[in-house]
């Protein structure tokens, strides 16, 4: 089983990235090693975040801001397109799209996708290597 991550290029595509499920016995490459710590954004987009979001990401940021910068960004729908769904959808890609970097490390979350492991993801940010930023 693979866990499928898009990530930000900078020509505005998406290219694709694996995390390979943990084996029996299987380590995190980075498990112990000093990395540099990156600056990380969770950014979300709607009228009001509810109320297991709002736990999940305080909780979230409330353990790293230790270790590194982090950025709550809360992007609001657009009310003009409320009747055109498609035409909203657009919008709030558009308005995100405008707040990330060529140089960020995206990883997409999803609520009915795949878990990840604390091995996994110490893997993904550690692969995120010389990026600028995480934005999730």
């Amino acid at each position: 089983m693979t866990i499928s991550l898009y990530l930000h290029a900078s020509a505005g595509a998406y290219a694709k990235n694996s995390i390979p499920s943990p084996g029996a016995g299987k380590r995190c490459k980075y498990a112990g090693q000093s990395v540099r710590a990156l600056p990380i954004r969770v950014i979300t987009v709607g009228k009001k975040r509810s109320l297991g979001v709002q736990l999940v990401v305080d909780e979230y940021i409330g353990k790293l801001k230790y270790y590194c910068k982090v950025e709550d960004l809360q992007l609001r729908s657009n009310p003009k397109n409320t009747g055109d769904v498609k035409a909203q959808i657009k919008d709030e890609d558009m308005a995100v799209m405008n707040i990330i970097s060529s140089d960020d490390w995206v990883v997409m979350l999803d609520e009915n996708g795949l878990d990840i492991g604390s091995e996994q993801m110490a893997e993904l940010m550690g692969d995120a290597g010389s990026t600028v930023r995480i934005a999730y």
